[in-house]
């Protein structure tokens, strides 16, 4: 029987797998601070606060655009016209604000001066749950009396 003898290394592992081993790990350990320096260097996302109040911010430009329009519209007599203008100033204004308020309030009397007084309630009603200083009631109450005649009278 001719056997070969087994050969057992002496010193361990072989130098080309060392080698191996040591440049695997010296990748590796590239790759780690790659990824925590890209982690370290990454912007932080706003808060939800924050966008939102970056959302309003970029509107008020569209904002004032709708509200400058709605007002010529209005003063040249398109009442209709203004209330799809004001609408959209309403839309996106902060809730409870003034300028969500007044944007309601206009549109509002607009209805009102269209003999619309269902709707003017409506948005006069949306009007007076903001915390705001304008002067309601008279308007309130007037189309309330026109409302409450034309269903007695049918």
């Amino acid at each position: 029987m001719n056997q070969t003898p087994k050969i057992i290394p002496v010193e361990g592992v072989s130098n080309r797998l060392k080698t191996f081993v040591i440049i695997l790990t010296v990748l590796t350990l590239f790759a780690f601070v790659a990824l925590f320096t890209k982690l370290a260097s990454k912007p932080t996302l706003p808060k939800k606060n924050e966008s939102a109040v970056q959302a309003f911010e970029l509107n008020q430009p569209l904002s004032d655009e709708y509200q400058a329009v709605g007002t010529r519209l209005m003063n040249s007599g398109l009442k209709e016209q203004a209330i799809d203008q004001f609408i959209h100033v309403w839309e996106m204004q902060k809730v409870g604000s003034a300028q969500r308020a007044k944007a309601a309030h206009t549109v509002g009397r607009l209805y009102a001066d269209l003999n619309n007084c269902q709707e003017a309630l409506v948005w006069l009603f949306r009007a007076e749950t903001s915390e705001s200083d304008l002067l309601l009631s008279p308007l309130i109450d007037t189309c309330l009396a026109k409302v409450r005649s034309s269903h007695s009278g049918q």
